[in-house]
């Protein structure tokens, strides 16, 4: 990871990452780490956290996202990545102790890829693989509101997973930079997961929906 100048207002810091399935390299071939040398940046908790993984994927890609939010975080603020030290928030978001008052970040890894954002404002991020989601019928009752549902079903049945995601994605970046988890309803956040995403309604907690920004990339079918 390349060094990161101070952030500028309204800026954000993004890190995007591809997780090799070996254990021997993680992150991607470029600038790649060993495991050894991930391993070395996170804490006792974190790696007490890593050790309950069963699967060596999810592992990888958990040190590869908090080993990547140190190194970047590191950079940021001027301080040893190993160094940095954080505690949860109410809603379990991790922030940054000793750092800077106004910093903000989020991360998320998942099989195949992994993600960290930080900025001088309220961030999150969100990235999942690309899949087939079973009981999508069931699920979108839980995730999506009424009008989301009717979206995806108007869909190509081809596509109907990928948008699936992508709700998902938008809406759990929105409630990760809120620091409410899902103690906010998903169902309750309206987007426009269309190529220029858009956050629609919140509910009053969160503000107003002008206040919130999505960014995604604009091509989501092929």
């Amino acid at each position: 990871m390349s060094p990161v100048e101070q952030l500028k207002p309204e800026e954000i810091a993004l890190w995007l990452a591809a997780v090799s399935p070996s254990p021997d390299f993680i992150g991607g071939s470029a600038g790649a780490l060993s495991f050894e040398q991930a391993a070395s940046v996170i804490d006792t908790g974190e790696a007490d956290r890593l050790a309950r993984f069963l699967h060596i994927e999810d592992r990888i890609s958990y040190l590869a996202a908090h080993a990547g939010a140190r190194l970047l975080l590191g950079s940021l603020v001027g301080q040893p990545a190993n160094a940095l030290r954080f505690e949860p928030s109410t809603h379990g978001k991790p922030v940054l102790i000793a750092g800077p008052p106004n910093i903000d970040f989020s991360l998320s890894h998942s099989r195949g890829a992994v993600s960290v954002a930080a900025a001088s404002m309220p961030v999150g991020v969100d990235v999942e693989p690309l899949r087939d989601i079973a009981d999508m019928d069931s699920i979108s009752e839980i995730v999506l509101a009424a009008e989301e549902r009717k979206t995806l079903r108007k869909a190509p049945t081809a596509f109907r997973s990928r948008l699936f995601l992508r709700y998902w994605t938008l809406k759990e970046a929105v409630l990760k930079a809120a620091a409410l988890g899902f103690a906010i309803p998903p169902d309750t956040v309206i987007v426009d997961a269309g190529p220029s995403p858009a956050v629609l309604s919140v509910p009053a907690t969160l503000g107003s929906a002008t206040q919130w920004r999505l960014i995604a990339p604009a091509i989501w079918q092929v």
